[in-house]
């Protein structure tokens, strides 16, 4: 006799990570041997057509995340027993009423049922408070080093214990919980919608508006990297050890996405290079360091306080991403592959970014 397919809802369709993972999905996965449904959410009836235009077997729902008591209808009305949410790392109010619906479907359909959220590295960096005189292991005791953490920072600390949080609650109703953290994930997005990240993007424009990069931590501090190409293979592999009832789930359940880790410095120094060639200007060989005055203007470009600056291009991540290796998840690309691909990764952002206002693309650059 055949099962009933799995339904699966994946938010965030038309964003850098949600929708190239529905690409991947659709095309790399093989959702009809694994007796999966497909579900995707967008929040526009024209993005209807362009999830369909993407190919494969898939059903769009039009909801929107912030609407607690329509996204509960929607899983319940559904019976969907897996969501996958990419849309918003810092907010329990999202996560909330997805594990509620999940418990409902749950308790109709008597099988387990998952809730894989997206967090951020930012969350188990320096900048929260972790030790970074060794790396914090996935497989060991993330949560009780969450816990204990007395982050100081006044906007992290708002945020820190989030995951803690989707855990004990997801617990609570019987729901097995994921927290996939992706670093600085770079590479051209493959969906339909948003097709560059953040950290990545922020320093390059910076470096368009002020003409140069600054070093923020004098220390030269390391971030874990990411491709999107293996983030997206890291969730396919997570949830595919979901559908076998494999994967590590609650307390034993983060999934650090990171494949190496780049200096901060360097790879400032690359994108500002990357810049003035196409200024037709020499390279430089070092960065100024950041004044009071530059962190001020670097606050007004990325749209942030001056506290907030470090938190986004600086600091140290060290973590190292073993669960979904086990799994069987074998990332491709390495901090050698971002150094070497820098130019490229600009130029793709210098075309995609529709932020960066067309009175600031002057470009003009240090000589």
């Amino acid at each position: 006799m055949l099962t009933e397919p799995t339904a699966v809802l994946l938010t965030g369709a038309s964003g850098y990570l949600g929708g190239s993972l529905l690409v991947y999905l659709l095309h790399k996965f093989d959702l009809e041997s694994r007796n999966v449904k497909l579900f995707t959410l967008v929040r526009k009836s024209e993005q209807v057509r362009k999830v369909l235009e993407q190919g494969g077997k898939v059903i769009p729902l039009i909801g929107d995340v912030q609407d607690a008591e329509g996204m509960k209808k929607l899983i319940i009305d559904n019976l969907v027993s897996i969501v996958i949410e990419t849309v918003d790392a810092r907010q329990f109010a999202v996560a909330k009423p997805c594990i509620e619906a999940l418990a409902v479907v749950k308790e109709r359909l008597n099988v387990p049922v998952h809730f894989v959220h997206t967090s951020g590295a930012k969350m188990f960096s320096s900048h929260v408070g972790i030790d970074q005189s060794n790396f914090l292991n996935d497989d060991g005791d993330v949560y009780n080093t969450m816990a204990e953490l007395d982050t100081r920072h006044p906007v992290m600390k708002q945020f820190v214990s989030l995951n803690n949080q989707i855990i004990d609650f997801a617990e609570s109703k019987g729901i097995r919980s994921y927290i996939v953290a992706p670093p600085m994930v770079y590479g051209p997005g493959t969906g339909f919608g948003n097709k560059i990240s953040i950290q990545i993007v922020a320093l390059v424009r910076v470096a368009r508006t002020l003409g140069m990069l600054f070093e923020v931590d004098q220390t030269d501090t390391t971030w874990a990297l990411m491709h999107i190409d293996d983030q997206v293979a890291l969730y396919a592999t997570v949830l595919d050890n979901i559908l076998l009832l494999k994967a590590p789930y609650g307390k034993n359940g983060f999934y650090f996405s990171e494949n190496g880790n780049f200096r901060w410095r360097s790879l400032s120094l690359a994108i500002v290079n990357a810049l003035r060639k196409r200024n037709g200007l020499e390279n430089i060989h070092e960065l100024p360091v950041a004044t009071d005055e530059d962190l001020v203007a670097m606050a007004n470009v990325l749209d942030c306080n001056v506290g907030m600056v470090p938190v986004s291009i600086a600091g140290n991540c060290l973590i190292r991403g073993n669960n979904a290796r086990k799994l069987g998840w074998v990332p491709q690309h390495g901090v050698e592959h971002l150094m070497s691909d820098v130019d490229k990764e600009v130029a793709f952002i210098v075309e995609e970014d529709s932020v960066f206002s067309a009175n600031l693309k002057t470009e003009l650059l240090l000589s």
